[in-house]
């Protein structure tokens, strides 16, 4: 059997009754006890400021948890440059790869900043000969 559920319970009906029997709850402990009804007053509705800031945490902590893991975003402008009024120049980055977009008036040109093709390089083994030193520098 599952619990009801507290906000199809509290109509504005139901909260006005509970109202109403809270109020003569009050007399009634201020009438038998001698106690002051103000003092009971307040203390009630103390009580109840509380329990509503309370459930009123609770639930909003319920509905927006907190993200703990953000995507970074695949698009994402890095820097921008004027060239001149009408041109700009700005580096641009997507998915990981960086790209110049140079853009004006009715045109935009866009730029890789890698390589297209990436150099093939040859390992060099122990074996081979070391370039000639020369003292200017050169090679």
């Amino acid at each position: 059997m599952n619990p009801p559920n507290l906000e199809k319970t509290m109509t504005p009906r139901n909260k006005l009754i509970a109202a109403g029997i809270a109020l003569a709850a009050l007399v009634a402990m201020a009438t038998f006890r001698g106690v002051s009804a103000t003092a009971a007053a307040r203390a009630v509705l103390t009580v109840a400021a509380l329990a509503g800031i309370g459930w009123w945490w609770m639930r909003a902590r319920k509905l927006s948890p907190v993200k703990k893991f953000q995507m970074a975003p695949r698009l994402a402008v890095v820097s921008r440059a004027g060239l001149s009024q009408r041109t700009a120049l700005a580096l641009v980055e997507v998915d990981g790869r960086s790209f110049l977009v140079v853009h004006g008036d009715g045109y935009a040109e866009v730029c890789s900043t890698q390589d297209r093709e990436p150099r093939a390089t040859k390992a060099r083994r122990a074996t081979d000969s070391l370039p000639k030193f020369s003292p200017d520098g050169v090679r």
